[in-house]
């Protein structure tokens, strides 16, 4: 399950967090999951309550899937893309300077941890050892 800090989101954010989850699961099934009642969830939806607590924003967004909250957080749909997709976007980035500046940095964002990790470790198997 994701976990999320919700003290760093706006109150339009997880009230989108909260829609989303009741969306998905029903309004009963948030209420259970969360131990708020429905008509306090619908409160917080119709705008009668403005400020949401965030501990319950957190037990929502466990009802959710990264891709989801990464949809509501950062406005970024997720999609399935095929490999010819990807294999595109990459010519791109090699014949256009300003879409590689982007593309690169977008990737160094959402995925440099991982980018650095393999560089940051060797896997060294018995023969390697007895190679050397």
């Amino acid at each position: 399950m994701p976990k999320v800090d919700v003290s760093k989101l706006d109150d339009d954010k997880k009230l989108k967090i909260i829609e989303k989850a009741i969306e998905k699961h029903g309004l009963s099934y948030v209420s259970r999951h969360t131990g708020v009642s429905r008509s306090t969830l619908n409160r917080y939806i119709n705008g009668k309550i403005q400020k949401i607590p965030n501990e319950i924003v957190e037990k929502t967004s466990e009802l959710l899937t990264v891709d989801e909250l990464s949809d509501i957080i950062y406005g970024v749909k997720t999609t399935d893309i095929d490999p010819t997709t990807v294999i595109s976007a990459i010519i791109k980035a090699k014949k256009d300077e300003g879409f590689r500046n982007f593309f690169l940095t977008l990737l160094w964002q959402e995925l440099g941890d991982y980018i650095k990790e393999p560089s940051n470790s060797y896997i060294v198997t018995k023969e390697d050892i007895e190679f050397f």
